[in-house]
């Protein structure tokens, strides 16, 4: 699905996201209240997490990403709001919209049920959820396209591999089950580009330490955090195993890769278009071509050779490529995307199964 108007040419958007900002702030300022308090522009809401709610692992992933885009925002005087949810309690989010923002921003899919029930009760503001389920009346779905940047680091791991078995460990709580599966999919294509023969073991993150474990033990001498949690990358140092994900900012010779998002670019775009009127209730998806996602500087280990490919692909799909590109068959061996055919976000959105390669981790019932 195409992007949002003012985003059919990423370059020139994000050229002009300062300009578009400033319309949205000084020709549409937003209404004040009796009390001349600006009514918030956007609120954003996480997902809490247990114990004490900690959303961040780190600045430099998915949280820091929407943390980074709301000061930019704040910096060009754009008013925000940031709090945090548990699942399904409608309550939480109910006490923002009674703040009256213009938007509401959930960031998390395991927020999808309480937003649709608020929506509901607040005409006058606009959701954006992170979800892949249907949207309605004043509610829209958005989803980043990180299986772009997944394929990337498959590129990156399946050149390096030196046993030929490496890892994906689908333990970010904030994305949901199709995502994850989507991230791993494309993670796996990505290998497969570089290596035929490269095994890809999947990891389901019920239990990310001991499946960690378990992918080490299987051989796995790269392996994809979605979520590099401290504990996790302490275990894959003390094993020198190489790993993609964003554990921090600082440069860890075994970090490869990580993928990276560039929020300020979407947000401002919605609140460009509610303010203009010109917004509509859809799904839609951000990826390397709006210039939302991306991949980290590489780590050190990864050779000039192998950058010059992965610029090459990150190019090839700015200007259209997909890495679902077909020929693509699922793990029992049916061809489930016709050869020169391209999926389309909705297809993705019900993708449920494993493409050929992607293989379980030992000792599980089933990786999905």
């Amino acid at each position: 699905m195409a992007g949002f108007p003012f985003m059919r040419q990423a370059e020139a958007f994000r050229s002009s996201l300062p300009f578009i900002l400033l319309l949205a702030v000084f020709i549409l300022p937003c209404p004040m209240s009796a009390a001349a308090k600006p009514r918030p522009a956007i609120a954003f809401v996480h997902l809490l997490l247990p114990p004490g709610g900690e959303p961040h692992a780190s600045p430099a992933g998915w949280i820091g990403s929407l943390d980074r885009a709301r000061d930019t925002l704040e910096s060009l005087r754009i008013p925000t709001i940031v709090s945090s949810a548990s699942p399904g309690n409608a309550e939480d989010l109910n006490e923002l919209s009674e703040m009256d923002p213009e938007v509401l921003i959930t960031t998390s899919p395991l927020l999808y049920a309480a937003a649709c029930d608020v929506a509901k009760r607040s005409p006058n503001t606009v959701f954006f959820a992170c979800t892949d389920e249907t949207v309605h009346d004043n509610m829209s779905g958005f989803q980043a396209r990180t299986y772009e940047a997944h394929y990337l680091a498959g590129l990156i791991a399946g050149a390096l591999s030196e046993d030929g078995v490496i890892g994906y460990l689908a333990n970010d709580p904030y994305q949901s089950k199709a995502s994850r599966l989507r991230n791993a999919n494309a993670f796996t294509l990505g290998a497969q580009k570089s290596k035929a023969a490269i095994r890809v073991l999947y990891a389901p993150g019920n239990d990310p330490d001991e499946e960690l474990k378990t992918l080490i033990a299987a051989g796995a001498d790269i392996v994809d955090l979605e979520r590099a949690l401290p504990s996790l990358v302490e275990r894959l140092r003390e094993h020198s195993v190489r790993y993609v994900g964003t554990a921090g900012r600082t440069v860890d010779p075994l970090c490869l890769a990580a993928p990276e998002w560039e929020w300020s670019n979407a947000f401002g775009d919605l609140l460009t278009q509610v303010r203009f009127g010109i917004w509509r209730p859809r799904n839609v998806s951000y990826g390397i071509k709006e210039g939302v996602v991306g991949l980290s500087p590489f780590g050190p280990a990864v050779p000039e050779t192998v950058r010059v490919r992965v610029r090459e692909a990150k190019e090839a799909i700015r200007n259209g490529a997909s890495p679902f590109e077909g020929p693509v068959r699922d793990v029992s061996g049916s061809l489930r995307i016709a050869e020169g055919s391209v999926p389309d976000d909705a297809t993705l959105r019900g993708m449920d199964w494993r493409v050929q390669g992607l293989e379980p981790l030992p000792l599980t019932p089933d990786g999905l």
